[in-house]
């Protein structure tokens, strides 16, 4: 049956108001492509690429494009049930992936959008492939929790770990395994992409940091999950247009 994938593009300022969508609508088997990043500050990897996501049975199928070489980390912030947690709980530098997750720039924290609850999970795609992780508080190296590996730049979750949700919100920022940041994200920030790199957000590189002095990711993705009875409305009405057709 065809599915309904509703995406919605969300401003993450003060009133939380929603931006105008990237797609309003997305009907059939293909999944819904996310295109609306910005930034080339690494070659615009991540700024000019896509992540798609689908729901196929039971799981979640989240698929990166690059726009540029993949030499570095897509960290991928997604909040998909109540409560999360954001870059000041999180300190992990066991490894490359989780560093990228629990602390973004190395030397100072990143602010997640408003109107975007705080993140629960962390997938991190690279050359490797991909890995999932499951967030937590602490600052003790491999404290964030290891969910799942594909060795391709896709990766499919079930619903059940990620809580069930009806929608799940996201963004993407793209860092070097040692902690330096892009100015590039999915969907773009106008304030990260008006600068240079933030690098490890001391200043030694030359990147220019937001006048906060920390690093301000300020808007979201939203992809909303379908139901079956969406599913099974869409499927009806393909039936019905396929009949009169053939009449």
């Amino acid at each position: 049956m065809k599915k309904i994938l509703s995406v919605l593009a969300v401003a993450g300022l003060a009133s939380s108001a929603l931006a105008a969508p990237a797609l309003t609508l997305n009907e059939g088997a293909s999944p819904a492509v996310f295109a609306n990043g910005a930034g080339s500050g690494f070659g615009g990897t991540l700024g000019s690429g896509s992540i798609s996501m689908d729901v196929v049975g039971s799981n979640l199928v989240i698929s990166f494009a690059a726009g540029g070489s993949l030499n570095d980390l897509v960290a991928i912030f997604l909040d998909t049930r109540s409560g999360g947690f954001t870059d000041a709980d999180m300190n992990d530098n066991a490894d490359g992936g989780r560093r990228a997750i629990s602390n973004l720039t190395r030397d100072i924290n990143d602010n997640g959008p408003a109107g975007m609850g705080a993140a629960d999970f962390g997938l991190v795609i690279a050359g490797f492939g991909s890995v999932l992780f499951q967030l937590n508080a602490g600052s003790t190296d491999g404290h964030l929790q290891f969910e799942i590996f594909n060795g391709t730049q896709n990766i499919s979750i079930p619903l059940a770990l990620l809580g069930n949700p009806s929608q799940v919100d996201f963004y993407a920022a793209y860092v070097s395994d040692s902690g330096y940041s892009s100015n590039e994200s999915l969907p773009a920030s106008p304030g990260l992409q008006a600068n240079g790199n933030p690098g490890f957000g001391n200043g030694e590189f030359g990147g220019v940091t937001p006048a906060s002095g920390e690093v301000d990711y300020t808007a979201f993705n939203r992809f909303v999950i379908p139901t079956p009875g969406a599913a099974a409305l869409v499927g009806l009405g393909a039936l019905v247009a396929g009949r009169r057709r053939r009449a």
